[in-house]
């Protein structure tokens, strides 16, 4: 696991690909039977007393995970209060940086500066922009697509939220 100045990055290893995908097919076969994350899913330690429950949210993000590298994705993992520089922001966001810059000087995405010249961000912030150009997006397409009779707006929303699963 190789640890970054913001948090932590974890690149798929190969020797791992077969346990990933067992943890996967175990995952996803679970979910077929008894669906998901209503019924409980443990971790278990070496000693069977050794057992706890896992939150719906903890049983996402471990899929979320396996599926990632599972298909030869690096993970991040970063606490939505730490800062991180504007690049950082730019690659998280899929802009260039001189862009992430542009929306800082007009407003639109909050940071600091910290010292004489070097803009700083916190990554809620930055994750919150995302999720709001992502609906702004959503929401375009889905106008766009009723104004132009190619399809039912509530049928856009579907499967924009169907394509945002599967990605």
């Amino acid at each position: 696991m190789g640890t970054t100045t913001t948090g932590t990055t974890v690149n798929p290893q190969p020797r791992d690909a077969d346990e990933l995908a067992k943890v996967l097919r175990f995952i996803e076969e679970h979910e077929g039977h008894h669906g998901a994350p209503e019924s409980a899913l443990f971790l278990t330690g070496a000693n069977t007393r050794d057992r706890v429950e896992l939150t719906g949210q903890l049983h996402e993000i471990l899929k979320r995970i396996t599926q990632a590298l599972s298909s030869g994705q690096s993970i991040s993992l970063l606490a939505g209060d730490e800062v991180i520089s504007t690049q950082q922001a730019a690659d998280l966001l899929g802009l260039s940086r001189p862009t992430v810059v542009r929306l800082i000087e007009e407003g639109e995405l909050p940071a600091h500066v910290p010292g004489a010249v070097r803009r700083r961000l916190h990554v809620a912030d930055v994750l919150a922009y995302r999720d709001e150009l992502h609906q702004r997006r959503n929401n375009f397409i889905a106008e766009s697509s009723a104004q132009f009779g190619d399809i039912e707006e509530n049928e856009v929303a579907d499967l924009l939220a169907e394509a945002r699963r599967k990605a």
